[in-house]
């Protein structure tokens, strides 16, 4: 069994697969913390078989994979690259729309020829629709189907979320039909979209559209009439980053797994952060505990700032750390001297 997790700034999804990659199980978590919700997202696919493999991404993965013990991480371009080609072979254009990103990746065979990605604003992410969505006191996936029953089009300033939802509101203190204004809205996301990330670029078919607002048949409507082309989607859009990190630390057949297992749900983490001073940089690092025993860091863009807190600070016991963390991040074999490890991941 494989486990894929991807950890992004809204949600953390998860999935097992087994040696045919095939989903197990799955899981899609509202992230509430890192902390808290790999633990949840853990129990969601807890089993009883050997894991032999742990690959992560999204934008939260070095910190979980420092947390659970990862064997992979992978970015997030490549995750959904492999698993959208997994599933659609012949794709030259993928839409990736999450909570407050959006990527869009072109594709000549199995290369990446160009991609782009907007993580700057919320306008042509799904955060904005979620937001205007708890505005107008509308479940998130009665989104598409009401939208759809709008007939009359409606002009919404969607290049900002925020000036967005101000409108929103004025046009429904109007007595606007709510099914106009939601597909005012998914259509100036999807415009927002290609105005950001497609402009200038030559598009071509096959499409897909995956994310987890792939599941809003208004925004896929959308995308349609902008390129008047039908769009593929996956059958599980929300998982895609999880399901191709899987794949990907599958094919690397890792001899021997970092991964704690299940049985750190029921372990105490702490984290502990500090600036360095050893470089102009002043790296904010992040130092993780497992049950008071330190396990890693992140947040360190060079060495100087680690060496410089081991100057002022009492040093940590490495032999405190087990084998495979200390050859993880840096140790020499069979080292039993004092010190913090060098390196994050």
């Amino acid at each position: 069994m494989y486990i894929g997790i991807d950890c992004g700034s809204v949600s953390m999804k998860a999935t097992l697969l087994d040696d045919n990659k095939n989903i197990i199980k799955s899981t899609y978590r509202k992230n509430f913390g890192l902390i808290e919700t790999i633990k949840i997202v853990l129990e969601d696919i807890k089993t009883e078989k050997k894991i032999k493999g742990v690959g992560i991404t999204g934008s939260g993965r070095e910190f979980i994979s420092t947390l659970i013990g990862g064997d992979k991480i992978e970015s997030e371009i490549i995750a959904h690259y492999i698993a959208t080609t997994s599933m659609f072979p012949d794709v030259k254009t993928i839409f990736d729309i999450g909570g407050e990103d959006c990527k869009l990746i072109q594709l000549d065979g199995k290369t990446i020829t160009n991609f782009v990605m907007n993580r700057d604003c919320g306008g042509g992410t799904g955060a904005m629709i979620e937001s205007i969505a708890n505005r107008m006191d509308i479940n998130l996936d009665d989104i598409g189907d009401i939208a759809l029953r709008g007939n009359n089009k409606i002009a919404l300033p969607s290049k900002c979320g925020v000036f967005c939802q101000s409108a929103v509101v004025s046009k429904l203190n109007k007595g606007m039909n709510k099914s106009d204004i939601l597909m005012g809205v998914c259509r100036g996301l999807i415009g927002n979209y290609f105005a950001m990330l497609g402009k200038g670029i030559k598009l071509q078919p096959p499409y897909v559209f995956q994310g987890a607002t792939a599941k809003n048949k208004a925004l896929l409507y959308c995308f349609e009439k902008e390129l008047s082309h039908n769009v593929l989607v996956p059958k599980n859009p929300d998982l895609m980053g999880a399901i191709g990190v899987a794949i990907a630390t599958m094919e690397e057949h890792p001899k021997i797994t970092n991964f704690k297992g299940f049985n750190l749900i029921n372990s105490e983490f702490e984290t502990k952060t500090y600036f360095g001073v050893g470089c102009s940089n002043q790296c904010e690092i992040t130092q993780i505990y497992e049950n008071s025993n330190l396990i890693g860091y992140i947040g360190n863009r060079c060495e100087k700032c680690i060496k410089t807190k081991l100057l002022n600070k009492p040093e940590v016991n490495s032999s405190s750390l087990s084998k495979k963390t200390q050859r993880r991040h840096g140790f020499p074999p069979n080292h039993k001297g004092m010190g913090i490890q060098p390196t994050i991941l």
